[in-house]
C-alpha cells in the first residue's frame, strides 16, 4: 500500500511537530497564573453556643514568572462531619485587630490579615491570615472533614487551599 519512504517521512514529520509543540508549551509555562500553597494553622473560637470564628494562617507561592496574583476576594468554607458545606463571613483587617485584642485565647497574630488588592508577585511567597465567622458551634467545626480557602484573582482565576487533616 504505502511505500516505506512515505511512512518514514510521515514519522519524521510527526516527531518535528511534537518537538515544536513541546518548545511552545515550555516557553509559555511561566505565563500562566498558578498559586500553590497550604493552610499552616487553623484556630477556632466559640463566640457563643451557636456561632464561631475560624482563623486560618496560610502560605501561598505564585509560580508564574510573568503575572501577579491580585486578590479580589477570599472565602472560607467548612465541610462538616456530615458533608454539609458552610461558607463563612470573612472578617475585615480592622475588625481582626479588635478580635485579637478582645479574644486573647486565640493566641498571637502570626501574620497580617489578607486584604483585597494584596499582590503576590512573580515567584513570590506570601504568608497571610484570613478569618471568618460561622453559624456553627465550635465543636461542629472541630469535627469537620475539611476547611477550604478560596482565593479569587481580579482577572478571574481562582485557587483553593484545603486543610490537610491529620
Amino acid at each position: 500500500m504505502f511505500n516505506r519512504q512515505f511512512l518514514i517521512l510521515v514519522g519524521v514529520g510527526l516527531v518535528v511537530v511534537a518537538i515544536v509543540v513541546g518548545f511552545i508549551l515550555m516557553g509559555t509555562k511561566g505565563a500562566h497564573l498558578d498559586l500553590q500553597g497550604k493552610i499552616l494553622k487553623v484556630r477556632t473560637l466559640a463566640t457563643d453556643e451557636k456561632d464561631s470564628i475560624v482563623v486560618l494562617d496560610f502560605r501561598v507561592r505564585n509560580t508564574a514568572t510573568k503575572q501577579y496574583f491580585v486578590v479580589k476576594d477570599a472565602f472560607v468554607v467548612v465541610t462538616t462531619a456530615d458533608g454539609k458545606q458552610v461558607q463563612g463571613d470573612t472578617i475585615a483587617r480592622t475588625d481582626m485587630n479588635r478580635v485579637f485584642d478582645y479574644y486573647k485565647i486565640l493566641g498571637p497574630k502570626y501574620n497580617e490579615t489578607l486584604i483585597m488588592r494584596d499582590k503576590v508577585g512573580e515567584g513570590q511567597t506570601m504568608d497571610r491570615m484570613v478569618a471568618a465567622t460561622f453559624p456553627l458551634p465550635e465543636d461542629e467545626i472541630e469535627k469537620r472533614k475539611s476547611i477550604t480557602l478560596r482565593l479569587e484573582d481580579v482577572d478571574g482565576p481562582a485557587f483553593e487551599l484545603t486543610e490537610a487533616r491529620k
